[in-house]
């Protein structure tokens, strides 16, 4: 009787397990003949070898296996590398066996080589998979570093475009007037005795009004300069924007009185509180009622009101002007173009004033625009957040 576990259970199925076998892809037969001619050789076995079958075995070789004993019918058994020393050649794990004048190659995969071979490989796919990972994230940090450069390129770009605007402001706009109050007093002092008192009242007058005209330059260039390198104090506080706005307005009286222009200032309730920088927010309010009486006709009208909600606060300044044309509207707010022209009463400005009210507003965390149409005035508008915590998107 035959025990369990016994390989002699396997003899009634020795066809199909020879079947199997010769077809395999990992189990190699093949069979020799002393004289160097290959007998068989499954799929396997024969695509291992390439040329002369026998001279395909390199370790051990052909004849090292003729020659070694036959006291037993296993000549060998270890590993067999099989191939071409000059191209690819394979190791299996073989045991050869011979009787009289025929070799018999029985082999396949080892195991545990197998086993070491996957382990290793596992290993590999890891330190490989980590090398990517590694690989990912200098390519962000380099990828985040040229951000970064880029960032600092655009606004050396940006600070170097503002610079030369500044120096053609200071080549430009000062020039001018300096030309002017040059020339008139230099007139003024040679004639002195000559001119009748009325003469020289108009001269003076024109001087008097110049000088206002290039100190308000220099305050500007100042203040823009300041505010663009953060040196403006930005002190935020609840405050009530309608006694701010009302002394900006009797500060511009005259000016609006001049033209007679009505300035209104729209039902706003005097317990009306904002969070802003008192000094900003009278910065951007005078340039824009400054602009607005600038560019509106005698006998217009200028219109101030706020509108709020909870979190944000939209205070507008319309005008009935003479508008802008849709294509400038852009060059209001960019400091590399010199975008100033005269009012209806020829007023001179420097273009530095909404670039102002553009730095004040951002600071808060609001944003400005203007809407306007030519012949019909403008309305510049400006939302800041009503409270610390607000900002806006």
């Amino acid at each position: 009787m035959h025990k369990e576990n016994d390989p002699y259970h396997l003899l009634d199925w020795s066809e199909e397990i020879g079947d199997v076998l010769l077809k395999s892809k990992s189990f190699y037969v093949a069979l020799f003949s002393t004289d160097k001619r290959l007998i068989y050789s499954n799929d396997a076995f024969s695509s291992l070898m390439s040329g002369d079958p026998c001279s395909t075995f390199i370790n051990p070789s052909f004849d090292d296996l003729l020659a070694m004993d036959v006291s037993s019918r296993m000549v060998f058994n270890g590993y067999l590398t099989i191939g071409d020393y000059r191209s690819e050649n394979n190791s299996i794990f073989a045991q050869i066996f011979r009787k009289k004048n025929k070799l018999l190659v029985i082999g396949g995969v080892d195991i545990e080589q197998l086993l070491v071979q996957n382990s290793t490989m596992h290993q590999l796919n890891r330190e490989v998979i980590d090398l990517q990972r590694d690989l990912i994230r200098k390519k962000q940090r380099l990828e985040n570093t040229l951000s970064q450069l880029q960032e600092v390129n655009n606004e050396l770009k940006k600070m170097n475009a503002d610079m030369n605007r500044f120096i053609q402001i200071l080549g430009h706009d000062l020039r001018s007037p300096f030309t002017t109050l040059l020339g008139f007093s230099d007139l003024l002092l040679e004639n002195l005795h000559s001119y009748d008192i009325e003469r020289i009242e108009n001269l003076i007058s024109i001087i008097n009004k110049t000088s206002h005209q290039t100190f308000k330059l220099l305050e500007e260039l100042l203040l823009w300069s300041k505010a663009h390198a953060n040196r403006v104090p930005f002190e935020p506080r609840h405050i009530a924007f309608r006694s701010v706005c009302q002394q900006v307005v009797e500060g511009l009286w005259s000016n609006a009185v001049s033209k007679n222009i009505k300035i209104s200032i729209q039902q706003i309730d005097e317990n009306l509180m904002v969070f802003v920088d008192e000094h900003m927010l009278k910065t951007i309010l005078r340039n824009l009622i400054s602009n607005a009486i600038k560019f509106t006709q005698r006998n217009g009208e200028i219109n101030i009101r706020i509108d709020c909600d909870q979190a944000f606060t939209v205070i507008t300044v319309t005008d009935n002007g003479v508008g802008i044309a849709r294509d400038q509207i852009n060059k209001l707010w960019d400091m590399t173009q010199h975008y100033t022209t005269e009012g209806t009463a020829s007023e001179k400005g420097t273009g530095l004033g909404l670039l102002l009210c553009k730095e004040f507003v951002e600071k808060h965390g609001g944003r400005i625009w203007v809407d306007s149409e030519l012949g019909k005035g403008s309305s510049f508008r400006f939302v800041l957040p009503r409270k610390e915590d607000v900002t806006l998107e």
